[in-house]
């Protein structure tokens, strides 16, 4: 009897030993005719852990519901012989974001052709509405074509962004989808007139911005024409990674959160680089080859992994992805000297004359 009961002892001993906190021993450890039986234990079911995020995932972004509403004409910012701008407020997804549009003169408001422009990243204390997108509007706006280029929450005269800095960058391609969506839907409106609907729409963006339009693209698989200036194309997180010497600590707590991040969340899922399958649209790419703020090797990089993913994808019909990729010598991450920002913003009058009218 004192042996099996030392026996009994040594199983219950050997399943806390393997982590098993709270077991159950259903079956008795000796059988009516005197053999031992191997217990069964059962290991409860933890509750599944939730993860917020998940929904803005480049995979699940299409999924999230999304609303649309009129891009409200505040005030006049200047006025030139060729457009004007004005100061708009618009709301997405429940909180008012700020931004500047541009009118051509003269303008068709039955025919309207926007650019919508993403700004890279800009400190919050030297902000103001245009900035990092005015120039090239300005040009764009000079062609004839409407132009809308968004704060950001938290800028100019935005709502604050999430709390959640994890949520107010994954989110951002929703909102710029909710802004496509309502530039076609809804409209630009002033007071008293009609809403002015988008025809058709291309993208201009800069460094990070050119992350976010990547995102939106490969998100709703738009076929939006796009054209990207230094962007930021490389894998997540290291693309955040990057800059963090550019933070006070050098990057100490962010490397922290981005493993906790990492602990619960699968990065690919939020890496533009992981999802080139996914994109559809015409692109594209400026690079200056002495851009210090994102490498030219980025670039280069992100149109290799570009075509080969296509490659695997389109072989059946050996159709090449439609992107043009220049890169400029001498020339920084603004794109300058001026020569260079000429040249480009004039092959992207080109490109979107040419892919704006197919």
């Amino acid at each position: 009897m004192l042996k099996k009961m030392l026996l009994m002892l040594l199983f219950v001993s050997a399943g806390f030993a393997l982590g098993l906190l709270t077991p159950f021993i259903q079956n008795s450890l000796v059988g009516e005719d005197g053999e031992l039986l191997v217990p069964t234990i059962i290991t409860p079911t933890l509750p599944k852990k939730e993860l917020p995020l998940q929904k803005y995932s480049l995979t699940k972004l299409a999924d999230l519901p999304r609303s649309t509403a009129p891009i409200q004409i505040v005030k006049e910012l200047e006025a030139t012989s060729s457009y004007t701008s004005y100061l708009f407020t618009w709301t997405t997804q429940g909180k008012i974001m700020t931004g500047q549009v541009n009118l051509p003169r003269p303008f068709d408001p039955e025919n309207a052709t926007t650019i919508v422009l993403l700004r890279g990243y800009v400190p919050e204390d030297s902000y103001e509405t245009g900035v990092g997108t005015k120039n090239a509007a300005a040009i764009f706006a000079q062609q004839g074509y409407m132009t809308v280029a968004p704060d950001f929450f938290g800028y100019g005269g935005s709502d604050p962004e999430p709390t959640d800095t994890w949520q107010a960058r994954f989110e951002k391609p929703l909102l710029v989808m909710e802004l496509l969506d309502s530039l076609k839907i809804a409209g630009i409106q002033g007071d008293g007139t009609p809403p002015i609907l988008s025809k058709n729409i291309g993208i201009w963006a800069h460094s990070n911005g050119g992350q976010i339009a990547l995102s939106t693209l490969e998100a709703f698989q738009l076929t939006i024409p796009t054209t990207l200036w230094a962007p930021v194309s490389a894998p997540f997180p290291y693309s955040i990674q990057f800059f963090s010497d550019e933070i006070e600590d050098e990057g100490k707590s962010q490397r922290k959160w981005i493993s906790l991040f990492e602990d619960d969340y699968d990065v690919f899922d939020y890496s533009v680089t992981q999802h080139l399958d996914m994109l559809k649209a015409p692109l594209q790419l400026h690079h200056g080859e002495t851009d210090d703020a994102a490498p030219i090797a980025w670039s280069d990089e992100f149109v290799e992994k570009l075509e080969a993913a296509q490659v695997a994808t389109a072989a059946a019909t050996q159709t090449p992805y439609p992107i043009t990729y220049y890169r400029y010598k001498g020339t920084d991450h603004n794109m300058q000297p001026k020569t260079s920002w000429n040249t480009a913003i004039q092959r992207d009058l080109t490109f979107f004359a040419k892919t704006l009218a197919e």
